[in-house]
């Protein structure tokens, strides 16, 4: 319980300072808001949870714009991969982050994709905007599970980040992420010290595939097959 109130109340100090920061960098100069803002307030939380991690496969990262694929385990997945990311990027999020006092704010103004993921026109919009955007950078990091795990297992994809890729013709890259299950599951509030591994895969050329439905899905088979070969590794 002591741990628990330990890491809230730190949690709450470290968003809204780095908050404040991320806003006037948004406001200002947006290149400088992941280095100078998202990276140090992910490294400043798993810190003082007790996080480390263990990472493999950085020079994976293609120079050029990419979408990065994440699976996703735990809230921890997030700030373990905005803490070693080196480069630009922006994420696709769940409309619903928007409204998360600082998170929210920052993710807005510095141009994060907020979609509904209901399928509604408005998310046709949105897919549409990042496949206008994307190729000229930054790169796209998003979770096709949509949600977290509640064992460490991958579910069903969703379709979105497959038919931005196949639609820009930029490529994948795979990031597999583990451990975090076990320090904080879904649906716990009380976060445990130990280690992450982050595995990020060398990046896949969309160009041979087709741009309609056939390569979005032997896109997803790829990516699923990857992070399946990494997970039972792990263990999972």
């Amino acid at each position: 319980m002591i741990r628990t109130i330990y890491c809230a109340i730190v949690f709450v100090v470290f968003t809204t300072f780095f908050g404040i920061i991320g806003i006037i960098l948004s406001l200002t100069y947006r290149p400088f808001v992941v280095p100078y803002a998202v990276k140090p307030w992910a490294k400043a939380n798993l810190w003082a949870g007790g996080i480390r991690l263990q990472v493999q496969g950085l020079e994976n990262l293609p120079e050029e714009p990419c979408i990065i694929m994440f699976n996703h385990q735990s809230a921890l997945d997030i700030l373990a991969y905005m803490s070693i990311l080196p480069i630009d990027w922006r994420a696709i999020m769940k409309r619903e982050v928007g409204q998360i006092p600082f998170i929210g704010w920052v993710s807005r103004l510095s141009g994060h994709y907020l979609v509904a993921r209901d399928g509604s026109s408005s998310d046709t919009k949105e897919v549409k905007k990042i496949v206008g955007k994307i190729r000229s950078g930054p790169s796209v990091v998003v979770a096709p599970e949509g949600t977290r795990s509640k064992d460490g297992k991958l579910l069903p994809f969703q379709k979105g980040g497959f038919l931005i890729a196949v639609l820009a013709r930029v490529p994948v890259v795979t990031m597999v992420i583990t451990g975090g299950h076990e320090l904080l599951s879904k649906g716990s509030r009380h976060p445990n010290p130990g280690t992450m591994k982050i595995k990020i895969l060398p990046p896949i050329s969309v160009d041979h595939l087709p741009k309609g439905r056939e390569g979005r899905e032997e896109l997803m088979a790829i990516v699923r097959k990857q992070m399946e070969e990494v997970l039972a590794v792990e263990g999972y």
